[in-house]
């Protein structure tokens, strides 16, 4: 029997993230979980260690929030925007509070989430070789990285990364049906790897379709259900980061959070103002259109530029 995982943010929040958890954050600038990462806020919970290849704004925003305890990743940024400020108060002065950093390369982050999707316990790679990374570690000291020599002879030296098998992860997607056949294009970043590494996913969607749908594209499909213990519907839900085919980054939203963000004060503005005001997605849309007018909401969505369908019958 086919069995329904749709339930809202709130539900799956309380459900599934403790406080905690070690907790992965999908996304690589396109298609992030912002849905998903406001309702964490708005639960407060606490000591969260995060998982990430990269991130941006939404891992910010859950640092600023007090969420967070500790970090495994590459980069903390907003890219052309400017840089997380909230991250940047926690590392030097604590405020929140203090935030322990454990820090890879991206390719390494992304190494150790394919390591932990195929269910072995570390991976070898080149980066990090000749860094400081290696000399540089908070609370995993020498079981951060370890240096090997090539066992097959050829005499080079290879640095082991464990692999990551996060108890919980979230991202989102374009579409997903009711079982958690999860469907994404454009920008994949991290996924699959990341996903796939974790023991339960979240997924949070823009649209939830029939499994006949999912089917009728199955290359598209990067994440099967049987991973996924949540569906969330959330249309909108990356704002202001963008989800390809459905709507574009909102740059001017991006660079209002820069701004109010440089001190704790206007961060708090902008969070009381978009996260902490409003209870769920259909809200925090309806106060965006409110704010900025329809004409705005409308000009973020993408043009059509769909692809050509192919035949997959026998």
């Amino acid at each position: 029997m086919k069995v329904s995982k749709v339930m809202t943010a709130k539900e799956a929040v309380v459900k599934f993230i403790e406080d905690g958890s070690n907790l992965m954050v999908g996304g690589f600038f396109h298609s992030i979980s912002h849905v998903l990462t406001h309702e964490i806020i708005r639960q407060k919970k606490k000591g969260l260690t995060i998982f990430a290849a990269s991130s941006n704004e939404h891992t910010d925003q859950l640092i600023g929030a007090g969420c967070v305890d500790r970090i495994e990743s590459s980069y903390n940024g907003l890219e052309v925007f400017g840089p997380s400020y909230c991250y940047r108060r926690a590392i030097e002065s604590s405020i929140p509070h203090k935030v322990e950093i454990e820090d890879y390369t991206n390719f390494t982050m992304m190494a150790r989430f394919m390591a932990g999707s195929l269910g072995i316990p570390y991976v070898p790679v080149n980066s990090m070789k000749g860094s400081d990374l290696l000399r540089h570690t908070a609370w995993k000291g020498e079981n951060k990285a370890k240096l090997m020599k090539d066992p097959f002879g050829s005499g080079f030296d290879h640095v082991l990364v464990p692999a990551l098998q996060p108890e919980v992860g979230y991202f989102h997607v374009q579409r997903a049906d009711k079982e958690g056949n999860c469907q994404m294009w454009g920008i994949l970043g991290d996924a699959p790897w990341s996903v796939r590494s974790c023991k339960k996913v979240i997924v949070s969607c823009e649209e939830i379709v029939s499994r006949e749908i999912i089917g009728r594209d199955p290359n598209r499909t990067i994440l099967p259900g049987y991973k996924v213990v949540a569906v969330v519907e959330a249309p909108f839900g990356a704002h202001p980061k963008n989800c390809q085919g459905y709507y574009d980054v909102d740059r001017p939203f991006m660079k209002d959070y820069i701004k109010k963000s440089k001190t704790a004060e206007g961060w708090q503005e902008f969070m009381d103002e978009w996260v902490y005001s409003v209870s769920d997605r259909d809200e925090y849309i309806q106060k965006y259109i409110n704010t900025f007018g329809m004409r705005r909401f409308l000009d973020l969505k993408a043009h059509d530029f769909s692809s050509s369908s192919v035949n997959y019958g026998f």
